[in-house]
């Protein structure tokens, strides 16, 4: 048997593995469900961390745009019996959560990733996903590593972080976002396909956040089509737009529009960024008005009614249909 033989044998028996455990897995450039169907995340990103109940009475808003999954973001000082109410009703809305931790954003510690891990193992956090693991993805840390960090020193982080995952009893994917404060993708295309290979399940998904990085709306193009040329299964985890011409806290320029066209034309799935109650100086990204918490903005018009919007490109998992 060759070493290429071998290795796609051993990549068969994870997939095997992992949908006898009836979890999401990824296949090439693929997510599939739990029952092994392919699925396209287009989602939000909600602020359960910081808005508590108006939070969750979004859910039943953001389900009414078509949305398939809500980005629960989310920190360690959340308590379980909440997450679950939470899980509870993005599952009751037939839209996958995906948990995630803001803890960390920007923090270049491997310790401090790996305390992530543990919010994820203590016990009553993890009887809560193991109970619903069937429909949830797990993105361990929002945008954890700063501008700084390498291909390797983000490779070892999460090598570290993924094996604590799997020694958990996580099988679901886990969402592993790009460093650059979410930023930079050449980690995740330089080393990317080597994270995978180490993780004992192979089952990973790449997220990158495209803000003032991504300017160029060539860059989002090129970059992405890389990424499934590789055969990285990747989606866009967030994203802003070119809001007065670059003059916002992020300078960010980026042609939201490239983002999503060029994702649906790839396969690749994308969460905007955000529900609504972003502070003053982020209130641009509001996709919704912040003092009712339902009425779309002129971004939220763009990322949910748009050409490859929201409610015209989400189809929901086929697990919420048996």
């Amino acid at each position: 048997m060759t070493q290429k033989t071998f290795i796609s044998a051993l990549l068969a028996m994870c997939f095997c593995f992992a949908h006898a455990q009836g979890v999401f897995t990824t296949r090439e450039t693929q997510l599939l469900d739990a029952t092994g169907q392919p699925f396209i995340i287009v989602g939000m990103n909600n602020p359960h961390a910081w808005f508590g109940e108006r939070a969750f009475q979004a859910l039943d808003n953001i389900a009414a745009t078509g949305a398939n999954t809500v980005r629960i973001v989310w920190n360690t000082r959340g308590q379980a019996e909440e997450l679950e109410r939470i899980i509870q009703r993005c599952i009751a809305l037939k839209m996958v959560p995906m948990v995630e931790l803001h803890d960390v954003t920007g923090n270049s510690s491997a310790q401090r990733l790996l305390d992530m891990t543990g919010y994820y193992s203590r016990d009553d956090i993890k009887a809560v996903l193991m109970r619903h693991q069937r429909y949830l993805l797990i993105n361990i840390a929002n945008e954890w590593g700063e501008h700084s960090v390498t291909t390797q020193h983000w490779l070892q982080s999460y090598t570290a972080a993924v094996a604590a995952m799997r020694q958990t009893g996580f099988t679901t994917t886990l969402v592993i976002d790009a460093p650059g404060w979410g930023q930079n993708i050449q980690p995740i295309l330089e080393g990317g396909n080597e994270l995978m290979a180490r993780d004992s399940l192979h089952n990973l998904l790449f997220s990158v956040h495209m803000y003032g990085s991504w300017n160029n709306a060539q860059d989002i193009i090129d970059k992405l089509t890389t990424a499934k040329e590789k055969g990285l299964p990747m989606i866009v985890g967030e994203f802003g737009y070119n809001s007065n011409d670059g003059q916002n806290n992020l300078k960010c320029k980026t042609d939201h529009r490239t983002i999503m066209t060029t994702c649906k034309q790839l396969g690749y799935g994308f969460i905007p960024w955000s529900w609504t109650g972003n502070n003053k100086e982020n209130a641009w990204l509001d996709i919704v008005d912040s003092r009712d918490w339902k009425n779309p903005t002129w971004w939220g018009r763009e990322v949910i009614d748009g050409e490859c919007g929201i409610r015209k490109t989400a189809i929901t998992a086929k697990v919420f249909e048996e």
